[in-house]
């Protein structure tokens, strides 16, 4: 699976988010639930692994000699920057409820969502493009994971902004996930491994956050724990069965 169809797939997702066909959809909770479990167990049981390989790396290249774990702070940097974007557009569409107004954000937290989930699009679309890369091989099981992960983000995303999101606000996602692939298709803008292994460990920590603000309390709906539970253990067994052993 070339990266260049991945790359389409993954623009198709949110693509296909603001369509008539798509948001005619009932969206159960069991679907979304199962499709966070899918990419929660791909993050925790190939990229978290992947990410102490890559503290090797950089701890054997002397970058910031007195800090220790980068890629794990990193992973908490995108954890922390998901977690606040999440935030911002709850207290934001309350307070726009409480004034009688739409129920989605306001202008700066939209901005704010759009800004952070583009910078993250950037980075998987890099990582989608790097060649020669084992962090992500098999190639599909990062593609079925994000895809996944995107198809959740666009649901919350629809909820969180409204029209302002359906109409043009994915297209920029879209933008920022193709920009991304094509800087990682240009050999000269290669970044080292010692870089990706940060890059990676960014994703990583957004794709939690992420994933588990659907399934906690006080969302806009139910989760299924039974799905999600199902979710990671069934795509769980399939990421430990191709990446060990061999």
């Amino acid at each position: 699976m070339t990266s260049g169809w991945v790359v389409l797939a993954l623009a198709f997702v949110h693509a296909a988010a603001g369509t008539t066909a798509a948001l005619g959809l009932r969206w159960q909770p069991r679907v979304l639930s199962a499709a966070a479990g899918i990419s929660l167990a791909y993050v925790f049981l190939d990229l978290i692994p992947t990410l102490a390989d890559g503290q090797e790396l950089i701890a054997a290249s002397g970058l910031l000699p007195g800090l220790e774990r980068h890629v794990f702070i990193l992973a908490l940097v995108g954890f922390t920057v998901a977690f606040w974007v999440e935030t911002e557009a709850r207290r934001s569409r309350l307070r726009q409820r409480q004034t009688g107004a739409a129920d989605e954000t306001g202008n700066g937290p939209f901005w704010l969502g759009i800004v952070s989930f583009v910078v993250l699009n950037a980075a998987i679309g890099y990582i989608v493009a790097s060649p020669g890369d084992d962090a992500v091989q098999p190639l599909w099981l990062f593609a079925v994971a994000m895809g996944l992960h995107f198809a959740v983000n666009d649901h919350a995303l629809t909820e969180h902004h409204g029209a302002r999101y359906r109409t043009w606000g994915r297209w920029l996602l879209v933008a920022g996930l193709l920009a991304g692939w094509i800087v990682g298709m240009v050999p000269a803008l290669e970044i080292p491994p010692q870089a990706l292994a940060l890059v990676l460990a960014y994703i990583a920590g957004g794709v939690i956050m992420n994933v588990l603000r659907h399934e906690l309390p006080d969302t806009d709906r139910t989760a299924d724990v039974v799905a999600f539970a199902a979710g990671a253990a069934v795509y769980g067994a399939l990421v430990l069965a191709l990446t060990t052993g061999g």
